[in-house]
């Protein structure tokens, strides 16, 4: 039987964190040493030899990662089908799936007019799903679930592809390469609309519909629209104007004045969420929340909080951004740099309240 061991892991990051990537994989991982990097790409080698495929990484700007079994060329392609038929022998009963993508080639939003995403794949997914005799031995169109292994095919040049594995475990993202199939509709005020999804479906936020979210730097409208959407009550806090489609919608309500201006009572009595994207530094994004958030305590339920990384220093104060915010009362705040942002992470956290009505709907399910 062939053996798939490796020392290295693989890490799949936005174009222009890899500095920052590198510092906090050195902070939290003193254990991982730098090996190698292409944009949006880097891997890193471990002292203590080789790595469990269930292994757990502890990073915000790691929105996936795995085991790295090296890179292969078009004509070594039969690596992953080697792999998948070593894993079925392990355990028959166990999923296998098969996550193919490629790196990142651009900022998210910044793709060139004519850019085609998975040209460097090409068909290499389809013709090794069909090597694999349609999805007997790599298990097709449903995301993996705990305890699945997912074996990863990364195309990072023309001709080259990254080969990895891993334990699927909530850790990780279900998506290749951590991103969700989401599309801008038509009707979209912004990009923003992208980020909401991509923060709702990454934390899983127990939203409901009928929930109240006040949303911090709303204009012009493309969060707003994605709550509304989904059923929300939304209060805009923005000075700048909003998107007409969202302004004539019958459950938005635009206060358009800065939010340092704001007072409780101008707000509802009950509010579930608080959203934020604001474009200033993350402590003055912060505060403005903070400012909110003491006065809604008896009814929130939790807050998904775009903050900016103006500068790539900012990256070092996250865990003082995390603490700030569980000081506003979050008993569960996690963080992420996810698919569809920019310079900027998601701090997601819930309030006592909200992790009942998260417990409560898993119950429902």
């Amino acid at each position: 039987m062939i053996e798939f061991k490796s020392e290295f892991i693989f890490t799949v990051c936005q174009i222009g964190a890899e500095p920052a990537l590198k510092k906090e994989i050195a902070k939290n991982h003193p254990e991982l040493r730098f090996a190698f990097s292409r944009p949006g790409y880097v891997t890193f080698k471990s002292l203590n030899g080789m790595i469990p495929f269930d292994f757990t990484l502890n990073s915000v700007f790691a929105r996936a990662y795995g085991i790295s079994l090296g890179t292969l060329g078009e004509g070594e392609l039969g690596r992953v089908l080697e792999l998948a038929h070593t894993l079925k022998d392990q355990d028959p009963a166990r999923k296998i799936h098969l996550h193919a993508w490629e790196r990142d080639l651009h900022l998210s939003g910044e793709e060139p007019l004519g850019f085609i995403p998975g040209a460097l794949l090409g068909k290499v997914e389809s013709q090794l799903r069909d090597q694999a005799q349609d999805g007997l031995l790599l298990h097709k169109n449903q995301l993996p679930t705990e305890g699945d292994w997912v074996i990863q095919l990364i195309a990072l040049d023309p001709g080259k592809f990254a080969f990895g594995a891993l334990t699927y475990s909530a850790a990780h993202s279900p998506h290749p390469g951590g991103r969700p199939p989401l599309l801008l509709p038509l009707q979209a005020p912004s990009r923003a609309y992208l980020k909401l999804e991509n923060s709702l479906i990454w934390s899983n936020a127990p939203i409901r519909k009928g929930d109240i979210a006040v949303e911090i730097g709303s204009a012009p409208g493309g969060a707003s629209y994605a709550l509304l959407q989904r059923g929300l009550k939304v209060i805009g806090i923005d000075p700048a104007a909003m998107d007409p489609i969202v302004m004539s919608h019958p459950e938005f309500k635009h206060v358009q004045r800065p939010v340092n201006q704001i007072l409780r009572e101008e707000l509802p009595d009950s509010v579930q969420w608080i959203v934020l994207d604001m474009n200033v530094e993350p402590n003055l994004s912060l505060y403005a929340v903070d400012r909110l958030a003491a006065r809604m305590k008896d009814s929130l339920h939790g807050m998904l909080l775009t903050v900016k990384l103006n500068q790539w220093k900012f990256a070092d104060e996250i865990p003082y951004f995390i603490d700030h915010v569980k000081a506003m009362g979050m008993t569960r705040v996690k963080a992420a740099q996810l698919a569809y942002h920019r310079q900027e992470i998601l701090i997601y956290g819930l309030t006592r309240r909200g992790v009942r009505e998260q417990s409560m709907s898993r119950t429902r399910l």
